[in-house]
């Protein structure tokens, strides 16, 4: 059974599926040292290594996306971005730094994306948590988050990679419930709302994990099921005396 979306203020035509979310067109491809425009000048040194750094995130999230994990390189990455991999590593010395600040660095520019347009969501409780719900399972879709599936499996055998992936859990959470609180105010800190939000993403990175495999697909419940329990244990947490 394919996994498809439920509903939320956007139309359902334009929520993608868990196998055909683009990617942000800004990170399908990072300019080569060649197409790379001259620094202008007047900027100063601080703008032009935050430029820098920001380049040579985008081109591991577009590395990430195209050749995976396994494949990512730095030298590979350095190339993309336009500098040595000598300036790579100044800036980010070991792949497993450069991996985890990628991540990070969509994780917050989805976060800035989801509260910049549904912090002025109104309506019942209810209601903005059905809507944030319906955004972290699009937004969990994208291709760049989707790579951390593959981080968890490098996890479980590199040690290396098991302290990374456990730092951008961390991190990942946090950004989740910091937008949760800024979408949803007081509700967010009530008893047990940490504990709801971890259950819900852990939820729906099982469903989509289960649904990256061709072969686990008809495991998969629609994700009007997967909602409905989601929104069912949001329920049972609100009745609950704080």
């Amino acid at each position: 059974m394919p996994v498809t979306t439920g509903n939320s203020k956007r139309d359902k035509a334009e929520r993608p599926s868990a196998k055909t979310e683009p990617v942000p067109a800004r990170l399908e491809s990072a300019p080569t040292r060649t197409e790379r425009t001259p620094a202008k000048a007047g900027r100063s040194r601080a703008a032009q290594r935050e430029e820098t750094r920001v380049a040579i995130l985008d081109a591991t999230l577009a590395s990430l996306v195209e050749l995976g994990h396994a494949a990512t390189t730095t030298r590979g990455v350095a190339e993309r971005a336009g500098v040595s991999q000598g300036a790579l590593q100044h800036y980010y010395p070991t792949r497993a730094e450069l991996l985890d600040a990628a991540i990070r660095h969509i994780a917050d520019i989805m976060a800035d994306a989801v509260v910049e347009t549904y912090s002025t969501v109104t309506g019942s409780d209810r209601e903005r948590v059905g809507v944030l719900v319906d955004e972290l399972w699009t937004l969990a879709q994208v291709a760049p988050v989707s790579v951390g599936f593959e981080f968890l499996a490098a996890a479980r055998t590199d040690p290396e990679m098991s302290a990374t992936v456990a730092h951008l859990a961390e991190h990942l959470e946090a950004t989740v419930f910091s937008v949760a609180q800024q979408i949803l105010g007081e509700l967010a800190d009530r008893p047990g709302a940490r504990d709801w939000m971890r259950i819900t993403l852990l939820t729906i990175s099982g469903v989509l994990l289960t649904a990256s495999v061709p072969a686990a697909t008809s495991l998969v419940p629609e994700w009007a099921v997967v909602r409905h329990h989601i929104m069912t244990s949001f329920d049972t947490w609100r009745a609950e005396p704080s």
